[in-house]
């Protein structure tokens, strides 16, 4: 071994006087004539003095001497290593480690060996042997942990200046895992916050590629969206939104020391204040809305104090719709309420846009998130925005039950006919098709005249003129196995009782969302004509978010949650995360603001915005039961269509039976 260590060591001195590197102030003969203590007290000065080049020479000279003490030799070989590696002598720094390696086995526990030996195959270009070196080190929990921890951190800098960010991070979670504590972890967040807070804009950029919305509450990621965001907060304009985003997640981050966080967004908030978010909810308060409205506000009131007490301060002005200038009040607001809710009435929102093509209307002031089903001539994402149900949301929801999950694609549309009748049957045939269902038939119904609604049933389901004369006789089964039927759960209840008259027990009836507000306060409903059933609705006071609204409306003392309270409650918590607008808004900044507060815990069904601003509402599905609805089980109901299917053969074989009975006697008679 002795033989091995003086040619190696030869080999490094002769290389550096090949290649012209050795320090030309030291010379072989003055090494020579050092004595072993001495010459170990120079190469410590060389080094202490990082003057690498004479280091490497008098380190390597050591190796030759006889009458080295051993326990000399791990310091010997790391630091050849590393001042090898210094000058650029690679080969003869890996030469040095792998010696270093085999003589104590426990070098590769050691952080000096692992930063030296991943230093330098970096700069071979050893890519194979670095992969490999990291999946060895992440399988052998024996390292010490303050090794590992720094070989997290050196390969998430290698992979980052690859430009692999997303890498970088998985890399630096994975090594965060094996943390054998909390302290441990502590340490690991402190030191990667620095090595963040270090990188130029461009470098971070990258590394936010590797941020999602699941892993963003998560080291190492909090770290880069949580610099990201400061970085922004200098703008006047996005404060407000950087703010809470930076609130979020120095509030939400699940590290094991987040005080660095919260230290740093209060030297923020110190520089830069507390933002206020200006907005106005226009409402109706008086006439025959006002009840909606009242509960519209109360649901935002106690939204209000929530965030209040979470330190978003919003500045909340309600205007009445109902009375006599209520327009002109809502453009003389200051322009930093810069974001409207509502208004609830298409009277109202037309009332507003009726200018708006002079170029100087409120809606180029101020961003509205209406509470209407649609904004008529008016394009979504552009002019106005919404933040409600829409009659999309509906049929989308009952044909997607029908087609997937009952298996029906044959379909029928039953209409009243008045405008919201007519608008929810073009809805339904424009819907249906591109979600796999075929519209059968079609019929409209005189909505106010009751006598014409069961023969108007009668042509929807094409039975004979002379059913009259023998309505023992087995009808024939539609060619449709679901009809939508838009129009009132009052008026719902005398048409449907018209198809089991005739015989049309087992068809599917979809109602639109009237049905489910209705159903709320509903009681001693016939369950007999409902088992096959169905309407959406936006709030079920059973779900996740509906018991949370309860429950704070109960904390508060406010009663009891319903839709409108809910709508209330979501629109201001999604309008504290919007955040205020800048003067100088556009329809490209709201759509964006949108696309991140639109990920809050809604407490009525979660709504999402696509890119353009166009929203859309995942609904729940019920059906009506004895007093009120519960949601839709897909299976119950496929088993009772079913059951009513085998009912109906049941039918027609007595009826046969019975004709084939009567034939026999008449026969019988004749002979």
């Amino acid at each position: 071994m002795r033989h091995t260590l003086r040619l190696s060591a030869l080999f490094m001195i002769l290389a550096l006087f090949v290649w012209g590197c050795a320090p030309k102030q030291v010379s072989i003969k003055s090494v020579d004539l050092l004595s072993t203590p001495n010459l170990l007290m120079e190469a410590d000065t060389a080094w202490e003095a990082k003057r690498y080049e004479a280091a490497e020479l008098y380190y390597a000279a050591l190796l030759e001497r006889p009458d080295l003490v051993r326990s000399e030799l791990p310091t010997i070989f790391g630091r050849l290593a590393e001042s090898a590696y210094q000058n650029k002598h690679y080969h003869q720094a890996r030469i040095a480690l792998e010696n270093w390696a085999n003589q104590d086995t426990n070098a590769l526990s050691l952080p000096s060996w692992e930063q030296t030996y991943l230093n330098t195959m970096a700069a071979l270009g050893k890519t194979e042997r670095l992969q490999n070196h990291l999946k060895w080190v992440l399988k052998n929990s024996s390292l010490p942990w303050e090794t590992r921890k720094d070989v997290g951190l050196w390969y998430a800098e290698y992979f980052q200046k690859k430009d692999d960010g997303e890498r970088a991070l998985n890399v630096l979670a994975g090594f965060y895992g094996q943390a054998p504590d909390m302290a441990a972890r502590a340490a690991m967040e402190h030191g990667y916050l620095k090595t963040v807070r270090e990188l130029d804009d461009s470098q971070l950029l990258e590394l936010s590629k590797g941020v999602t919305a699941e892993n963003q509450w998560r080291f190492p990621y909090v770290m880069v969206g949580f610099e990201r965001g400061v970085r922004e907060a200098s703008d006047e304009d996005r404060w407000s939104v950087v703010w809470r985003s930076l609130s979020n997640l120095a509030a939400k981050s699940d590290l094991a020391d987040p005080s660095p966080l919260a230290t740093q967004l209060a030297d923020l908030e110190a520089k830069y204040g507390l933002p206020r978010i200006g907005l106005a909810l226009a409402l109706p308060l008086t006439g025959p809305y006002a009840k909606v409205g009242v509960k519209i506000l109360r649901g935002a009131g106690l939204a209000q104090w929530r965030l209040a007490q979470e330190g978003v301060d919003i500045d909340l002005r309600v205007i009445n719709t109902e009375t006599r200038g209520w327009d002109k009040r809502l453009a003389e607001l200051p322009a930093h309420y810069s974001v409207v809710g509502g208004p609830l009435r298409v009277k109202a929102f037309k009332k507003l846009y009726e200018g708006a093509d002079a170029g100087n209307g409120v809606l180029d002031q101020r961003a509205f998130f209406t509470f209407l089903s649609s904004l008529g001539d008016l394009e979504e994402g552009r002019d106005a925005w919404r933040f409600f149900t829409s009659r999309n949301d509906e049929v989308r929801s009952l044909v997607s039950l029908a087609v997937d999950q009952l298996g029906i694609r044959d379909l029928a549309v039953f209409y009243p006919e008045e405008k919201f009748g007519r608008a929810m049957a073009e809805t339904f045939y424009r819907e249906a098709y591109p979600l796999g269902g075929r519209i059968r038939g079609m019929q409209s119904y005189p909505s106010r005249n009751l006598k014409q609604w069961g023969k108007r049933v009668g042509k929807l389901l094409k039975v004979p003129a002379d059913f009259n004369d023998n309505k023992d006789a087995p009808l024939e089964q539609p060619d449709f196995g679901a009809v939508f039927v838009p129009d009132g759960w009052r008026q719902a209840q005398t048409l449907l009782p018209n198809f089991f008259f005739y015989e049309g027990d087992q068809l599917v009836f979809l109602g639109p969302g009237l049905w489910s507000r209705a159903l709320d306060d509903a009681k001693d409903i016939d369950e007999h004509y409902y088992r096959l059933a169905v309407c959406p609705g936006a709030w079920w006071d059973r779900s996740e978010g509906g018991r949370a609204l309860q429950s704070a409306l109960t904390e508060e003392g406010l009663g009891q949650a319903d839709f409108w309270v809910a709508l209330g409650y979501d629109f201001l918590r999604f309008a504290g995360k919007f955040g205020a607008l800048p003067s100088n808004w556009n329809r490209d900044e709201v759509n964006k603001r949108i696309a991140s507060a639109q990920d809050i815990e809604f407490s009525m069904a979660k709504m999402t915005w696509n890119a353009d601003g166009v929203a859309s509402q995942d609904l729940f599905l019920f059906s009506p039961v004895r007093n009120g609805k519960q949601l839709v089980d897909a299976d119950k109901v496929s088993a009772r269509i079913a059951r009513a299917k085998a009912r109906r053969e049941k039918r027609i074989e007595a009826y046969e039976k019975r004709m084939e009975e009567e034939k026999a006697k008449q026969e019988q008679n004749i002979f």
